[in-house]
Parts: C-alpha cells; sequence; structure tokens
C-alpha cells in the first residue's frame, strides 16, 4: 500500500532530522561548532527532501510511479548545483565549503537508496 510507504518514509525523514539534532547538541556541548554545523546541514537537507516528498505524494494522488517520477526527478536536479558549489569552492581551496557540499551530496545520496529501497518494497 502507497500508505505504508509514505508512513515509513515520513518516520525516516522524522528519525535522521531528529538524530541530527541530537548529535548537534552534543557537539555544541563538547564545543565542536564546525561538526555541529555540519549536522545542522544534514537535517536541513533532510527537511528539503521530506518537503518535497509531501509535494511529491499530493501531485502523485495516490499514484506510486508518479510519486516515484516526481521525487527522483527532483533528487537529481537539486544536487547538480551542489556539484557545481563543490568544484567552485575545490577551486578556491575553500575546505569548509567543500566539505559541506560533500555533506549535502551525500545525504542526498543516502535518502535517494532509502527511498528507492523503501518505495520498491513489496506490499
Amino acid at each position: 500500500m502507497i500508505e505504508q510507504k509514505i508512513t515509513k518514509l515520513n518516520s525516516y525523514f522524522d528519525k535522521q532530522i531528529s538524530l541530527c539534532g541530537q548529535c548537534n547538541k552534543k557537539m555544541l556541548a563538547e564545543e565542536r561548532g564546525d561538526e555541529a554545523d555540519f549536522e545542522k546541514v544534514k537535517a536541513n537537507i533532510y527537511d528539503i527532501f521530506r518537503t518535497i516528498f509531501s509535494v511529491a505524494v499530493k501531485a502523485g494522488r495516490g499514484d506510486a510511479e508518479a510519486v516515484k517520477r516526481f521525487f527522483i526527478l527532483k533528487i537529481e536536479q537539486i544536487p547538480s548545483n551542489w556539484v557545481s558549489a563543490y568544484n567552485k569552492a575545490r577551486q578556491h581551496d575553500d575546505a569548509v565549503k567543500m566539505q559541506i557540499e560533500q555533506i549535502k551530496l551525500d545525504t542526498a545520496r543516502e535518502i535517494k537508496e532509502t527511498f528507492e529501497m523503501i518505495w520498491e518494497e513489496e506490499e
């Protein structure tokens, strides 16, 4: 059932955002500011794609294939800007910016893999 897949994915996003928040607080308590910021970046990426997923669900109107097409299209389009930003940061030897863009790309890849795994599960 599409409803179960939607519930699983929303739970996944909520859990990941919560974990990032916990890690962020822990890093701040340990005075590891950069790492705390990286956790915020990850949480933002999960939140962005949670929103895109909810738009995909609305646009798909119960059609699992339509939801999948919409979400996969967006998760492939959006990171292209991050690849450009990563390359620009590399040209300027900006290690922090490179790391932030890499975190965004890695998080998007993980979201895509999780989405595909959940979406392809047999009902």
